[in-house]
């Protein structure tokens, strides 16, 4: 249930990044008009490739371009690794793009873990405590592939530049007990303020396998008592910053 509502917090932190964005400066469409003409020859000369009409092509004039920039980023964020725990993050990244489909990236984040509502209940109630491993940092780097690019009509107002990436890629989680291997696989999506400063926000699912050291006293008190597959869901969100690059 709480991976639930971490993918429903994504698409809401979604739905709040086009809405902010909307107040930015973006591109307004054109009040129609009942004189209002279309040629249609201009729009496939500015919009479509040329060439064989039955072979349109993929849309031309993309106004926000990454090919060769440097990207720095600055994003806060949840994770959902333990029932028990509540954990923030925030953190940054520095990554390249090589093209407008591909880019790499290094980021790591700081965790804030805290007992969960779900732990102070368990220990009002038992008058006892859990064994839990606070996940304290995450430092990695991915591969991104911007596998759709486009423009959204927002209430028929205004204009929206979206960027929709895949993203793969490892790291190293440091715990309690430990630093453990942790691959993971992700999405996300970029809205354009202006040429040089997005919104981004991703989710990755993330894998690691921890030990979980006895923390109630009792004879095995510091033991390992438990190893275990994690599989962690992380929401970042935060702001873009590109620089360089051929415009």
């Amino acid at each position: 249930m709480k991976y639930i509502t971490v993918i429903g917090l994504f698409f809401f932190t979604n739905f709040i990044m086009i809405s902010f964005s909307y107040a930015g400066t973006l591109e307004k469409v054109p009040e129609k008009t009942n004189e209002e003409k279309v040629n249609v020859d201009q729009i496939k000369e500015k919009y479509w490739a040329r060439g064989d009409e039955s072979e349109l092509g993929v849309v031309q004039n993309r106004l926000y371009s990454n090919k060769k920039k440097i990207e720095f980023g600055f994003y806060a964020g949840i994770v959902s690794s333990d029932p028990f725990l509540s954990i923030r993050s925030i953190g940054t990244s520095f990554g390249y793009h090589f093209s407008e489909l591909l880019a790499i990236r290094a980021f790591g984040w700081k965790n804030y873990a805290s007992p969960s509502s779900a732990l102070r209940t368990f220990e009002d109630t038992i008058h006892a405590t859990t064994n839990n491993n606070p996940p304290r940092w995450f430092c990695g780097g991915e591969g991104t592939a911007s596998v759709l690019y486009g423009k959204l009509s927002l209430l028929g107002e205004a204009i929206i530049y979206y960027d929709f990436h895949l993203s793969g890629g490892g790291g190293i989680t440091v715990t309690d007990s430990g630093n453990y291997l942790t691959p993971f696989l992700g999405l996300g999506q970029n809205v354009y303020l202006t040429q040089f400063l997005s919104l981004r926000i991703d989710y990755r699912i993330q894998r690691y396998t921890e030990k979980i050291v006895e923390k109630v006293i009792t004879p095995k008190l510091g033991q390992v008592v438990d190893e275990r597959e994690n599989w962690s869901h992380a929401i970042t969100l935060g702001i873009s910053v590109l620089w360089g690059g051929k415009e």
